[in-house]
């Protein structure tokens, strides 16, 4: 790893060399800098100097050789800024560009956060390759839309700087690159339309699967259409010749060809491809089967950092160049890398054929001759994607594929796998174990994800890798049902001490410990002066989300309900801790992860349980065991249907019921936590069997809304009366309270509105409520009837106003700070109000869980209505599915 300047964060997003030898870099921060001496054995020795600022967004740089106005060649540098392409020159020769040209910008720019330009290489005429990001229109489901020409698409510049577009149908296209026979390939990010990375073979006039490209494309334009955001195009798409296995790759980058010559190792010609997000690079190898392109996909160099940008230098060797900032990544966020070979070939499958009904892989050295693989040293199987507009897509329709015989080449090198048939239109992933060289060496990457578009003989098939499926219902925001229990603040539903809200990453000087700083990132812990972190909510069936992130040798366990704990460990530092993913059920042995999913220290991961809690009868005996349905490390399936006999032999608690809370405890060294969401299932147990009703049953409700008037509701009195309308066709409308299909919303000045019914004593009362941003609104009961604020007990509707009693606060008597559910989202509150001999009895829950639980001895409010706060101007509140209970009669 190379140090910039102090104080220069250096987030590259094009790399390129002189003729001289020095390189240039260009930064998401509109830098271009010079860097002497960068091909120095002594990373140290380079000199960093900048040549250019003021650019918007440098996310592609080239050198180009032209020929200048007098007739003499010259170099030019060409940067892919967001809105045009740009050529920079030194002209007087004092190391700084004093000119700067707009070659071309003949490409649509809107405001959209997300409309990136990416590129930039070069083919032998000039011309320059780019991939413009389509614009993304929500920021929780990142639906892609085309809003200005040519989003979506890759394109050409030549060396006049005229346009052409080349092909369409890309979401994030990050990344460009031209394999040694000159062919044009990309990659593209995982998202809508796109089940996981694909790498494209870029074809003139083909599709590539995103919609939202074909607004630009002349039959649409013609015919003013606009591409669905949720139904397919009929439009033939172009298969991907490789899809990068998801636990792998997750933000490709560029991929660039190793033409040195062997100077950088046994895999001459082969593409190695940038990986952001996991902080690796990834080798591909590519063959045409069928006349389209193909192939096979490897681990390379993993813990690298964010890799967005590769290059080959003139020496063979690799650069690495590292930004994250917006887009997530492994530490080191931002900076350069250089990957040289040591000389030493390792151990490495080499090249995968496709046969019919199998594969040949060739090794870099001959296999061993003291024992001959078999059959069970090889572990297969093939999957699918669904092509459709949900974000992403789940390895579908996995298979174990039989492995029937395995052979070895004479010269050892080559080894055939013989299946009982292999299947189109399918992803192959094999793992082969035992292979070891002649010196011992085992293989150092085993495992290896073939695209079959097409078999070698027999018909050709029309399928895709990524099948169209029926789409998924439309999502509302994507959060509906979760509860986000350390957002805004992040110890108000949580005991505990010696925790801190703090900004953090792996120290790069000492990887054992976490560096901290001022920041609300994560939540830290120390095993030596931190407490277990205790939920306040009783939990039970439902998903469980926490991200985590660990220094070398530091271990958690999160226990659910305080009893089922799941390890989090970096266990490849000390081998001290269970691997990550682990569970040990009472009394039973460790059941280790079926994978290995854990990328190591430094790397934020993602952990969700689904969990089913232990069941009761009405004489407190267990009738059915606790069980984790699945555990999941980033998408990663480790566990399925495990079933818990009793809590951990170490857990905090450990008797069982149906609900508790969720607890985090520091076992070795630090974690880094943030993010801890949970979202109950729908079919959760009724109150008898986990003592947690929320209203389930339908009996004794009575809906006050009826979802098409507002007959019988009455406004406040000193409530503004609302603009008249004539109009018969209008909605109903009560002062700044109006029906709008099937929906109660409130907008305009402060007002209160009463149910017809002022006589409520011990009561439900539930809706299901949407708070927009900086909205504020409550849900009244006991209430009397009046101006101002009227006098009884509220449970609170708020996201984000800034009064700080949130949702699901009795408001003034028991507070919620933490905000459960964000702005603009659907959710379910659900208020029980009764009379007790210690008090008024008030427990408020959001969806399904208690989140307040109060009771008040003064009796405050002994009836009255329910009624539904409008706070004030500029808020927005909408209600439905509003039902009372009466719990007197």
């Amino acid at each position: 790893h190379f140090t910039p300047p102090p104080g220069v964060v250096l987030e590259v997003g094009g790399i390129d060399f002189l003729a001289d030898g020095r390189m240039l870099l260009s930064t998401r921060r509109g830098q271009v800098w010079i860097v002497e001496n960068a091909l120095a054995f002594d990373p140290g020795e380079a000199r960093f100097q900048l040549f250019a600022e003021g650019l918007h967004e440098g996310l592609g740089l080239s050198v180009v050789q032209e020929t200048g106005p007098d007739g003499a060649p010259r170099e030019s540098i060409l940067v892919l800024q967001r809105g045009e392409l740009t050529r920079l020159q030194d002209t007087d020769g004092d190391g700084r560009a004093d000119l700067q040209q707009t070659l071309c910008n003949d490409w649509g720019l809107s405001s959209n956060y997300h409309e990136f330009a990416f590129g930039l290489p070069t083919d032998a005429q000039g011309n320059a390759y780019l991939g413009l990001n389509v614009g993304f229109l929500s920021e929780t489901w990142w639906l892609g839309r085309a809003l200005e020409p040519y989003r979506g698409w890759v394109l050409s510049v030549d060396p006049a700087g005229r346009l052409t577009p080349i092909a369409s149908g890309f979401r994030s296209p990050c990344g460009l690159g031209f394999n040694a026979a000159g062919d044009l390939f990309v990659t593209d990010n995982q998202g809508d339309w796109m089940p996981a990375g694909p790498i494209h073979h870029v074809q003139p006039g083909r599709f590539y699967g995103h919609p939202a490209s074909l607004d630009w494309t002349d039959d649409y334009r013609a015919n003013r259409a606009k591409a669905s955001l949720t139904y397919p195009p009929e439009r033939e798409r172009a298969p991907a010749a490789v899809w990068l296995p998801y636990k792998w790759s997750r933000s490709a980058g560029n991929l660039v060809a190793d033409a040195s010559g062997g100077a950088f190792g046994p895999f001459e010609d082969q593409l190695f491809v940038a990986e952001l997000t996991n902080g690796l690079v990834l080798r591909t190898q590519l063959e045409q089967v069928r006349g389209e392109y193909q192939g096979a996909c490897f681990l390379f160099r993993q813990r690298i950092g964010s890799v967005a940008r590769v290059h080959f230098a003139p020496d063979g060797s690799l650069f690495c160049g590292m930004t994250n900032r917006g887009w997530g990544g492994r530490p080191p966020n931002d900076g350069l890398a250089r990957i040289r070979w040591t000389g030493v070939t390792p151990m490495e499958m080499h090249r995968v054929h496709l046969l019919q009904d199998g594969f040949e892989i060739t090794f870099t050295h001959p296999v061993t001759s003291e024992r001959d693989p078999t059959p069970a040293d090889v572990d297969l199987i093939q999957y699918d994607y669904d092509y459709w507009w949900e974000y992403g897509s789940p390895e579908r329709h996995t298979t174990r594929i039989e492995v029937t015989d395995v052979s070895l080449s004479a010269d050892r090198r080559s080894l055939t796998i013989r299946t009982a048939g292999l299947t189109p239109a399918m992803v192959a992933r094999a793992e082969l174990s035992g292979i070891r060289a002649e010196d011992g060496s085992p293989l150092l990457h085993a495992e290896f994800a073939y695209t079959i578009n097409q078999l070698p003989e027999g018909p050709l098939t029309r399928e895709h890798v990524a099948k169209a499926v029926p789409p998924p219902p439309p999502k509302l925001t994507g959060e509906e049902g979760w509860l986000r229990l350390s957002y805004g603040d992040a110890f108000d539903a949580w005991e505990s001490e010696g925790w801190e809200l703090v900004g953090t990453a792996v120290s790069p000087d000492n990887p054992t410990r976490l560096e901290t700083w001022d920041g609300v990132d994560a939540l830290v812990a120390d095993v030596r002066t931190s407490s277990d972190y205790v939920g306040r909510y009783p939990l039970g069936d439902g998903t469980y989300h926490v991200e985590f992130m660990l220094p070398e040798g530091g271990a958690a366990v999160t226990y659910l309900q305080g009893r089922y704990g799941v390890h989090l460990s970096d266990d490849a530092a000390t081998g001290a801790a269970p691997p990550t993913g682990t569970i040990i059920p009472a009394g039973a042995e460790a059941r280790a992860p079926a994978f290995d999913a854990y990328n190591g220290p430094g790397v934020w991961h993602s952990l969700d349980v689904e969990f089913e809690a232990p069941r009761f009868d009405e004489a407190g005996r267990k009738t059915r065991n606790a069980r984790f349905a699945e555990i999941r490390l980033d998408d990663v399936v480790l566990h399925e249907d495990v079933s818990l006999p009793g809590p951990d032999d170490i857990a905090p608690w450990t008797d069982e019921s149906a609900l508790a809370p969720w607890i985090v405890r520091p076992v070795e060294r630090q974690v880094a936590l943030r993010t801890f969401m949970f979202r109950a299932a729908r079919d959760a147990p009724s109150e008898a069997a986990t003592g947690a009703a929320d209203g389930s049953d339908d009996e004794g409700w009575v809906r006050i809304f009826n979802g098409s008037d507002l007959d019988g509701w009455t406004l406040s009195p000193d409530a503004p009366p609302g603009e008249p309308d004539d109009d018969p066709d209008a909605p109903p409308q009560l002062g700044g309270w109006t029906v709008e299909d099937g929906v109660l919303v409130g907008t305009g000045d402060r007002s209160h509105l009463f149910s017809p019914r002022g006589d409520y004593t011990d009561l439900e009362f539930r809706a299901r409520v949407k708070i927009h941003d900086g909205g504020n609104s409550g849900m009244y009961f006991r209430v009397t009837y009046g101006p101002g604020w009227p006098a009884g007990y509220e449970a609170q509707v708020n996201a984000n106003f800034s009064d700080p009693q949130k949702s699901g606060s009795l408001y003034a008597l028991a507070p919620v700070q933490v905000q459960l559910v964000p702005a603009g989202t659907w959710f379910r509150q659900h208020v029980t109000c009764r009379d007790t001999a210690d008090g008024a009895h008030v427990t408020i829950r959001i969806n399904g869980v208690v989140v307040s639980d109060f009771v008040d001895a003064e009796r405050r409010y002994a009836s009255g209505h329910v009624a539904l706060q409008q706070h004030h101007e500029g808020s927005v509140v909408e209600y439905k599915d509003i039902e009372v209970r009466d719990l007197s009669r």
